[in-house]
Parts: C-alpha cells; sequence; structure tokens
C-alpha cells in the first residue's frame, strides 16, 4: 500500500516539475541581442558598429600562409584536419561586437529568446539568410 501511495507520488512529481519549471519562463520577449550583464548597446535597428566604416573600400583578395596541411574542409569533424581560416566563409548564428564584452548580437538569427534563468533558447532565423547556394537556411 505504501509503496503504491510513494509511486503515485514520485510519477506526479515527475510530470508536473517541467511544468513548474515552464510556468516560470512563460514571460520570455523576443530580443535582437543577449548580453551577460545590462543591456545591449546597440538598440534593434542599428545598421553597423561605431567602430565599422561602412565606406571602406570592398573586394578584393585575401591570401593566407599556414604551416600544416589539411584533409578536409568540414570544421566540425572529429577526424581529420579541417583547412585553416574556414571560419571566415562561414557566418554564425549570434556575433560578438569588439567594443562590447559578453554581448551577442543576432547575425543570421533575427531574434531570440532566452529565460531570465538562461536554460534555453529560442532563434528565429532571418528569412534573406542564404547559403552559398541561394537556398534559404532553414531549421
Amino acid at each position: 500500500m505504501i509503496f503504491r501511495f510513494c509511486f503515485v507520488v514520485l510519477t506526479l512529481v515527475i510530470l508536473i516539475w517541467p511544468l513548474a519549471s515552464f510556468a516560470q519562463n512563460k514571460k520570455v520577449i523576443p530580443a535582437h541581442a543577449i548580453a551577460m550583464h545590462g543591456t545591449p548597446k546597440y538598440n534593434s535597428e542599428f545598421r553597423h558598429f561605431d567602430y565599422v566604416n561602412p565606406k571602406a573600400p570592398k573586394g578584393g583578395v585575401i591570401r593566407q600562409s599556414a604551416l600544416r596541411t589539411f584533409n578536409t574542409f568540414n570544421p566540425y569533424t572529429i577526424k581529420g584536419d579541417a583547412a585553416v581560416g574556414l571560419g571566415f566563409i562561414y557566418e554564425s548564428l549570434m556575433t560578438s561586437p569588439q567594443d562590447e564584452a559578453f554581448t551577442e548580437y543576432g547575425l543570421i538569427a533575427q531574434t531570440i529568446e532566452v529565460p531570465k534563468d538562461r536554460s534555453w533558447a529560442t532563434f528565429t532565423l532571418r528569412k534573406e539568410a542564404r547559403w552559398h547556394d541561394e537556398k534559404p537556411i532553414t531549421v
């Protein structure tokens, strides 16, 4: 009898616990950036970071040297050695400005939803985000 009672109580606790956590995180507002301390420096309508020159010349060629070889173009592989500089050909979900510590702004992500306890995050991707072959980036 007591075993059955303990089993029922334990089952209810296991089932209700995630709901209580979800109820606490219910009020989440989408934002363009997240900051560890305070609020982000730039608003949601900013066009470029303060230290960037939007009228800088564009185009040209970049050449890099590396003192090692590679055997894969996959930067996330466990096996093998990825080519140096692959991080320059892919955009990231978020980006960190150089003039603001511990803050991330959406790059491919248009908005981010994070609860106060930072237990999870939901990203909304920009509609104009595309792969190199012009196919849209989807989840």
